[in-house]
């Protein structure tokens, strides 16, 4: 269905974008940012955005809804035609803005245009059987149930019902199904909240303060965001709260010398910097030579001198001597951010857990030789499973006794174990879990 973007419309153009995603391998958050996308109006920018990340996050349920009411077996239907399908339905199950008529309509004339009459008749039909008898009643057993509703990989469901029930794995799915909010974190030391809010209010955009964490709002609309000129004089940067929260454990001040070694997209080495007053010395390491462009790309809009850059591997890094603080957001599974990044449920396999927990424990080990004594160490992942989490930290404490776990009352509601970890439903949808460790041994 490859087109120039003249010739095609913002649906046409979100099932080219729904294609890559699902046969090409394609990450969302990429596809979004393409030029078929950005060549569009901010209205049409926000349809496409909308439509693809919301059948990406509903493809199950969705799929469910099609091979109910599709006469034969639901494999025997053409990729391309269970995308237009997914399209139309999505539309008329969440997005009020589009009456069901136009979906269905426009999704017959995309399969007539594409694959002829005879898919056309089999879109209309289904689509308006849809609209007259609705959903299919969900499964009665609660697995089940949250799996279809909202729309996760069942081993993965089951997986959180047996560590933290059912109750608390539906409100963790319910969040990971739901849309993302856009969330900032203002500049620190340039402007004040009133001032960010002022700003922002003439441009169009309404902010909301996130309790308990300062400097964080949620943004109403995120469409035009970036072209503004508050954003583009470095007076906020997009960052969840959640995500803040282990540069807050990690606490630095303008006298220490502070390791990231993941540092890109950034968000991290940036705060650690403004929160230092942009003096000392932030070391941002990345493996992914482009990756850290967009670090040093971040601090640049920023106005933020006090970071340097390395390129080297987080697992062998050894950098110039030790360090007072090193940071530690490890690769993960990312089950906490679902809501940001839908199509990671779908590529998540059961042994990336222990997979990924293993990479973790080797980073560890290298993060803690970079440690000077007496100071901190703070890992911290966007995960929710155990194994990447406190079980990490617990072998990590057993396996180094010059490290202990240290704690800061401020987050004491989201304590787990030696650490803390906050669930997406918490903080408008993204969650993240951290620990403080500080090194006790004099050498």
């Amino acid at each position: 269905m490859e087109k120039n973007n003249v010739t095609q419309n913002p649906r046409e153009t979100a099932l080219l974008l729904i294609e890559r995603l699902e046969r090409r391998g394609a990450f969302t958050d990429r596809v979004l940012a393409s030029p078929e996308v950005n060549a569009y109006d901010s209205r049409d920018r926000r349809f496409i955005r909308e439509a693809v990340t919301g059948v990406v996050r509903h493809k199950l349920r969705l799929d469910r809804i099609i091979g109910t009411y599709y006469t034969k077996r639901f494999e025997s239907l053409e990729p391309f035609i269970i995308d237009v399908l997914r399209l139309g339905l999505y539309q008329m199950m969440f997005m009020d803005s589009v009456p069901d008529w136009a979906a269905v309509n426009e999704s017959a004339n995309i399969a007539s245009r594409e694959r002829g009459r005879g898919a056309s008749g089999l879109v209309n039909a289904l689509l308006r059987r849809f609209g007259r008898e609705g959903e299919p009643p969900l499964p009665e057993d609660p697995i089940e149930r949250i799996t279809v509703e909202m729309s996760h990989p069942q081993w993965l469901v089951e997986r959180w019902v047996q560590t933290y029930g059912v109750e608390e794995a539906g409100r963790i799915a319910g969040a990971g199904a739901a849309r993302h909010p856009v969330h900032i974190r203002l500049r620190e030391g340039r402007i004040t909240a009133e001032s960010l809010r002022e700003r922002l209010s003439e441009e169009g955009f309404g902010i909301d303060a996130i309790p308990g964490m300062d400097g964080y709002f949620s943004v109403d609309g995120g469409t035009g965001l970036f072209e503004t000129q508050t954003f583009m004089n470095g007076l906020f940067t997009v960052q969840d709260p959640s995500a803040g929260l282990a540069v807050r454990l990690l606490a630095p001040t303008s006298a220490d010398n502070v390791l990231d070694l993941c540092a890109a997209p950034g968000g991290k080495a940036t705060q650690c910097a403004e929160m230092m007053g942009d003096e000392g010395c932030v070391t941002a390491v990345d493996i992914n030579r482009k990756r850290l462009g967009l670090v040093r790309e971040a601090a640049g809009r920023l106005g933020l001198g006090s970071i340097r850059y390395a390129e080297g591997d987080a697992g062998s890094f050894g950098g110039d001597g030790v360090y007072d603080k090193v940071l530690l957001d490890a690769p993960c599974t990312g089950t906490a951010v679902f809501s940001k990044r839908p199509d990671m449920k779908w590529r998540l396999e059961s042994g990336d857990i222990e997979r990924l927990s293993r990479l973790q424990k080797g980073l560890l080990e290298n993060a803690a030789r970079l440690v000077e004594p007496r100071g901190v160490l703070v890992y911290s992942t966007c995960s929710l499973e155990p194994e990447e989490n406190d079980d990490n930290i617990a072998w990590f404490l057993d396996t180094h006794p010059e490290f202990t776990a240290d704690y800061d009352s401020r987050f004491a509601a989201f304590r787990r174990g030696n650490g803390y970890l906050i669930p997406p439903y918490t903080m408008g949808g993204a969650g993240a879990f951290a620990a403080k460790l500080i090194r006790t041994d004099t050498k």
